[in-house]
């Protein structure tokens, strides 16, 4: 009977990946910075790198094949990424020990964690790297969207199914093959007594699920690169409240409804769309031409842009902006929206964020 739950081997183990982890974090973390700089984002494309925070914790838990080898492994991962002057704080310890914990309830069992599931252990690292975006958000970025949260959800999970799954798998086979840890078979390379017809067997079988890993793993990176595509260039992430008026003026601005109450018309407009029909009635709101001449439009400017948050726009003449009574900006349900009284339904765009001049 061991006197101890943790050996010597696991302890040492788990205190040089711990090790490793915590000092690879730092410049893993200042890669992803690069990669958002890069890109042109503030922050989330460096996601994609995520699976690289956890690949201690997988390969800790893989190893030692011990309950709470990847909790004991990220937390002592965050404590030293603490003291190498984590630009997060003590936030960046509860990070990592989410990290640590996640894998261990999930491969919780010893026959699953023996049998190095790929399934299991892609599930593992998915979710372990996935976490972060959760612990930062519920402390420092409380205000970003849900779908952004999400989609750099996927974009960590993703990260952690390579990296956290499949490549700890791959680490974990070479590290028994050469003899250095002890496997689900016992099979050396240079023993001519084993018969390895028995790993070949495994060995398929493997490859079967991991192609089904892989899988997930392309389509889970395709939507989000589509996501990352559609955020990033189509949807327009503006302040609440607020539309921006830019293109060729001489004065870009901020437009806020209040400091255009004095200016306020009513009309009274008809929708007429393909699929949407509203009957007359009253609206009130900002003229459109009121909106544009505060940013003082260029002499060859000719048409004037208005753009939903979806990405949706509809186009105008300048001209036919500058001269027409019946085109307003109102403000409904807490959103934007263009009333274009002498235009069909498919110029009353919804959810406004953008006046552009061209």
């Amino acid at each position: 009977m061991r006197k101890h739950y943790f050996s010597t081997k696991d302890l040492v183990t788990i205190a040089l990946l711990s090790a490793l982890g915590g000092v690879l974090s730092t410049y893993i973390g200042y890669l992803g910075n690069m990669v958002n700089h890069i890109i042109g984002v503030p922050f989330g494309a460096g996601q994609f790198l995520a699976g690289l925070h956890v690949i201690w914790i997988m390969l800790a838990l893989g190893i030692t094949r011990k309950k709470g080898a990847a909790t004991v492994t990220g937390l002592l991962k965050g404590v030293i990424e603490l003291f190498l002057g984590s630009t997060h704080g003590i936030v960046i310890v509860i990070v990592s020990l989410i990290q640590g914990l996640i894998p261990d309830i999930i491969l919780f069992n010893d026959k699953a964690k023996a049998n190095r599931s790929p399934m299991f252990y892609a599930l593992a690292g998915g979710f372990s790297a996935a976490s972060n975006v959760i612990v930062f958000q519920l402390f420092f970025f409380s205000g970003i969207p849900l779908y952004l949260v999400a989609m750099l959800c996927m974009l960590g999970a993703a990260s952690g199914i390579i990296f956290g799954g499949w490549l700890v798998l791959e680490m974990l086979e070479s590290l028994e093959l050469s003899g250095m840890i002890l496997g689900k078979r016992k099979v050396v390379v240079d023993d001519p007594n084993v018969d390895e017809s028995v790993w070949i067997k495994g060995k398929a079988e493997k490859r079967k699920a991991l192609m089904a890993v892989i899988a997930a793993t392309v389509f889970l990176s395709a939507f989000t690169v589509g996501a990352v595509y559609y955020f990033t260039f189509v949807f327009k992430l503006t302040e609440e409240g607020t539309i921006e008026v830019s293109g060729a003026v001489a004065d870009p601005y901020t437009f806020r409804y209040e400091d255009f109450g004095d200016l306020q018309v009513t009309v009274n407009a008809e929708l007429i769309g393909s699929v949407t029909y509203v009957d007359p009635r009253d609206y009130t709101g900002i003229p459109l031409r009121d909106i544009v001449t505060e940013a003082g439009p260029d002499g060859a400017a000719t048409e004037v842009v208005v753009t939903g948050r979806d990405g949706y726009y509809a186009m105008f003449e300048l001209d036919d902006v500058m001269a027409d009574d019946g085109l307003i900006i109102i403000l409904e349900n807490e959103l934007f929206r263009i009333v274009a009284a002498n235009y069909e339904g498919a110029y009353w765009v919804e959810d406004v964020v953008s006046v552009e001049v061209r």
